[in-house]
């Protein structure tokens, strides 16, 4: 059985796959960018091709190291935030999120440091389940059921 949205609701949905789209075509643009300097593509060199200035390629270039990492083989994805933004965007089924998800490898947090007053607490750790999964959960790329789910697949796992 199909169930029919009104028109807002159906607004709302498209509006949250655009920007799952949005979101996984601007870190592929970002991994290529990264790719091409690693090629050996000055900044000056991108700057001109992209069309911005070299300081926006440097700072491009910054957040390419982090958000947008090559694929890893078998996944869509070079994070866990990508591949449940690659879902959010219908491109790939939620079976095949659930499966890269759940096999996926999670940076684990350092130990806790026992003088918190030394450092402020520990740094959050950018490729742990919480910083990838739980951003995604927090952006609309997932929702509570597919967290839940795979809150399970990994407690099974």
């Amino acid at each position: 059985m199909t169930t029919m949205m009104n028109p807002e609701e159906q607004l709302v949905a498209d509006l949250g796959r655009e920007k799952a789209r949005e979101t996984a075509a601007h870190i592929a643009y970002l991994r290529h960018l990264r790719q091409l300097h690693e090629r050996g593509f000055t900044q000056m060199r991108l700057a001109k091709i992209v069309g911005v200035s070299q300081p926006t390629i440097s700072d491009m270039l910054r957040r390419a190291r982090i958000d947008a990492p090559d694929l890893r083989p078998g996944t869509h994805g070079g994070t866990a935030y990508e591949i449940a933004a690659r879902y959010a965007a219908g491109e790939i089924t939620s079976a095949t999120m659930m499966r890269e998800l759940t096999d996926w490898e999670y940076e684990r947090p350092a130990e806790v440091n026992p003088f918190e007053w030394a450092d402020g607490g520990n740094p959050a750790v950018e490729g742990s389940f919480t910083m990838q999964v739980g951003r995604a959960l927090r952006d609309g790329f997932l929702i509570d059921e597919d967290y839940d789910a795979l809150l399970e697949a990994l407690a099974d796992h």
